[in-house]
């Protein structure tokens, strides 16, 4: 059912990673990936997200690296995954308009307003949870 994918969870740890590294000017993603043992590749297309989403800043060159824009209690859960092009969603149906070729029991389903119901409460928890919170 609901879960948080994976890219979040590794946005979580390099916020952490970076937060954590205190008054250094920039951690890398080869620092980050090594230490939090998070796939290179994978993190670096994560951070590039954050990025271009204004969660953390790049700076180029022999020293650079990543440094977050805000404190962690500044930066929400529901940011994070909006950064990373995802939704959270119990259904496939309270993501976008349903039609009967995405369910035979559209017309007829009595879960999909309570389910909504739940699905809001769950988007105003992740956009009222702040980084500091989880980590």
């Amino acid at each position: 059912m609901l879960k948080i994918a994976k890219s979040v969870e590794y946005a979580l740890f390099a916020i952490k990673y970076i937060h954590e590294s205190g008054n250094r000017e920039c951690v890398s993603v080869k620092e980050i990936s090594d230490s939090m043992n998070i796939p290179y590749e994978l993190l670096a297309k994560i951070m590039q997200r954050m990025v271009k989403n204004g969660i953390i800043t790049s700076q180029h060159g022999t020293n650079g690296g990543y440094i977050l824009n805000n404190k962690p209690d500044a930066i929400f859960l529901g940011q994070i995954v909006g950064a990373l092009g995802l939704k959270i969603q119990m259904t496939d149906c309270l993501v976008h308009d349903p039609t009967v070729s995405d369910c035979a029991r559209f017309k007829t389903c009595c879960l999909r307003s309570p389910i909504s119901k739940i699905q809001d409460k769950i988007n105003l928890l992740f956009d009222h949870t702040t980084v500091q919170e989880l980590i």
